[in-house]
């Protein structure tokens, strides 16, 4: 007899949607939306109806792995675990802890999840990656201009009466938030999307603006010019909120609407109605997406928009703010990571981690142990970093298949899906918690995360883990929360609301920075020799600024997230198209034209860093100078975006500069 349960998607996207799990003879049988949750309220997305293909796979790893001269063998978790324990314990004793590499990734969600970080904690401390492949340089960027990085909750958006969608694509990437956002245009609100492309979302969009890639920054000071030459600001806000409003003043002068249609290929008249609309249609919401952050000037691209709200006074107003992502899980949950146990601790710059893997001395990088990621499908420069893993003494991969990464381990260890073990979800994103049960047994031998770190700390002598369960973990964890009546059986009755999460952020005006206002001129960047103002600057493989780029390579390249897929996640569950496994490019009929290219032909991009194939598909919706291909396809089925885009260290936080790339696209010939 089937019985059904409440739980939540483990995939770390923005919408983590609650789900009615149906399990009928010890398996899952069904996944469709629970009506009971607050904000995703019954319907899920493509990747949360294949949650039950991923946990069923036939492709899916059961069993540890070993690797052999003739290939994969089957070992016990002992025979592993003892392994593994010993290589690591010589490869610490001979070099050090932090000759170990962390890469952590977040693409299974869950509290009990970061227990990783606790053994590499308890084990001494590690090299780990500085940054992040996702938000690296926007989450810099707010932590400069508001001291933290917070956002409003979704529904807030039903008291603006003018909502941006800025390099945001809802409609593919946060599908909850669609709902709302069409009730907000039915209640009045203006809805614009501003992105290169024609995405889905521009298409329910009242105006969409289109601009040259990586230009973004300049746009936004645009506005500025004509919001401050209008007097447009909001004088009280700034005069008691704002800091260094006279030195950013004098920056923005410099950007008129003519200056700034010559950089974006905004219209002035568009770039003047945009800043008008924004300023006088008050309270105003920004929704800040990951790509205009992902160029070599993203950090100040993001500065820069930030600034609009702050001259304007939409922030700590309803209806207002510019929403990025969230930290107010860290004000309520305790950390299980063990910060405090490592001695030693090393971090290498996540956008040319695999140089640096490569250069690393005093250690060197011995061993890589990769959980929750793929990162020799997901970052930059591809050919570089199959070098550092293959290079690397010994490397160690907790995963579901035998992915691109997996497929360079000597070591495969399999865990266990949201299904199949307990745990706690929360987002970045939104506020909502929730609690996500253990409904069937592992396939084959798979187990928790938790379960791996445990034991193997234990066979290491390694203290700080001791035999707890997963419960109590999770109770450890939500030990704050308990002044606000959140406990694991609360959480067990339907998901609960962050109580520290305002409706609308920065409502006390209180501000983290060295100022204690929002700051234009931010001190702590200064003080950490950046630029402290929001200035401009051309993205390094700008067509417009590097001429013999532009003879080479004419073309940007972007590599938007795939609709049904979670980066790499579920590539392996996608159907085969009828033509071929191979990614499919978007090009403007224009560009093909110009190529030789018809629909559906085979063609080859090209940057200076590598190439790849795929399948063309004309469509109007990019423009003549622009190519993108999803990204996230596995290297075995033909994809490998990364083989293209550039490992360089952007203005700010580290992030990964994935957009500020260049191709050139033929027409593939096979001899």
């Amino acid at each position: 007899m089937s019985k059904i349960f409440h739980s939540v998607c483990p995939l770390n996207c923005l919408d983590s949607c609650g789900l009615l799990v149906e399990v009928d003879g010890g398996c899952v049988a069904k996944v469709s939306g629970d009506p009971r949750h607050p904000l995703t309220r019954g319907f899920i997305c493509g990747k949360g109806q294949k949650l039950i293909e991923r946990t069923y796979s036939p492709d899916r790893i059961r069993f540890p792995l070993r690797r052999t001269g003739s290939g994969w063998q089957r070992i016990s978790w002992a025979e592993a675990l003892s392994a593994i324990g010993e290589r690591l314990l010589k490869i610490r004793e001979e070099y050090g802890s932090s000759a170990v590499l962390h890469h952590r990734g977040h693409g299974s969600n869950g509290v009990l999840k970061n227990l990783d970080r606790r053994f590499f904690n308890a084990f001494g401390g590690v090299t780990e990656p500085e940054g992040s492949v996702c938000w690296g340089s926007g989450y810099a960027a707010q932590e400069y201009d508001f001291g933290g990085v917070y956002c409003h909750s979704w529904e807030d958006c039903l008291n603006s009466r003018t909502i941006i969608l800025w390099g945001r694509d809802p409609a593919v990437t946060n599908l909850h938030l669609v709902p709302l956002l069409k009730e907000a245009q039915a209640k009045g609100a203006r809805l614009i999307s501003v992105n290169p492309v024609q995405t889905k979302s521009a298409e329910l969009a009242d105006a969409h603006v289109g601009l040259r890639p990586g230009t973004d920054g300049a746009l936004a000071l645009g506005m500025a010019h004509v919001i401050l030459r209008d007097r447009l600001l909001d004088l009280d806000f700034v005069a008691n909120h704002v800091h260094g409003f006279e030195e950013y003043a004098k920056l923005v002068k410099e950007y008129t609407p003519e200056k700034v249609a010559h950089i974006t290929g905004v219209p002035r008249d568009t770039v003047e109605s945009l800043a008008q609309t924004y300023a006088k249609r008050k309270p105003s919401a920004i929704f800040l997406g990951y790509g205009l952050q992902r160029y070599t000037n993203g950090g100040k691209t993001v500065r820069a928009i930030d600034a609009l709200a702050a001259i304007t006074g939409n922030i700590g107003i309803a209806g207002g703010g510019v929403n990025y992502a969230h930290r107010y899980n860290g004000r309520l949950l305790s950390s299980i990571t063990g910060d405090e146990m490592a001695i030693h601790r090393r971090y290498l710059p996540y956008p040319v981690l695999a140089q640096a893997i490569l250069e690393a001395q005093e250690p060197p990088i011995k061993a890589i142990f990769v959980t929750r990621s793929n990162p020799v499908s997901q970052l930059s420069n591809t050919a570089l970093v199959k070098e550092a893993f293959t290079r690397a003494g010994l490397v160690v991969v907790i995963d579901y298949f035998l992915t691109d990464t997996a497929e360079l381990a000597d070591y495969i260890l399999p865990c266990t899906t949201g299904f199949e073990a307990e745990d706690l979800v929360t987002s970045s994103w939104q506020e909502f918690w929730a609690y996500a049960p253990k409904l069937v047994e592992p396939v084959g031998e798979a187990r928790p995360e938790a379960e791996i770190f445990g034991e193997l700390a234990q066979r290491m002598g390694l203290k700080g883990f001791g035999e707890r369960t997963a419960g109590q973990w999770l109770e450890e964890a939500l030990a704050p929360a308990a002044a606000y009546g959140i406990n694991l059986q609360s959480l067990k009755n339907g998901a609960v609301r962050n109580p520290l999460a305002p409706a609308a952020a920065w409502q006390d005006k209180q501000f983290a920075t060295p100022s204690g206002k929002y700051e234009l001129y931010s001190n702590q960047a200064a003080a950490d020799g950046l630029d402290p103002l929001p200035s401009y600057a051309e993205p390094r493989e700008s067509l417009t600024a590097n001429p013999w780029v532009a003879r080479e390579y004419p073309l940007h390249f972007l590599t938007p997230h795939p609709r049904d897929c979670l980066n790499s996640q579920l590539q392996n569950l996608k159907e085969e198209s009828t033509e071929s496994s191979l990614p499919v490019l978007e090009i403007h009929p224009r560009t093909a034209e110009a190529r030789y290219i018809r629909n559906n032909d085979l063609v080859l991009v090209e940057s200076p860093r590598g190439e790849m194939r795929a399948i063309a598909r004309l469509t109007g919706k990019v423009p003549i100078y622009l190519v993108q291909v999803a990204e996230g396809g596995w290297l075995k089925a033909g994809g490998g975006v990364n083989f293209l885009t550039p490992d360089v260290i952007p203005d700010l936080g580290m992030g990964i500069p994935y957009y500020d790339c260049v191709c050139q696209v033929r027409k593939y010939h096979i001899d």
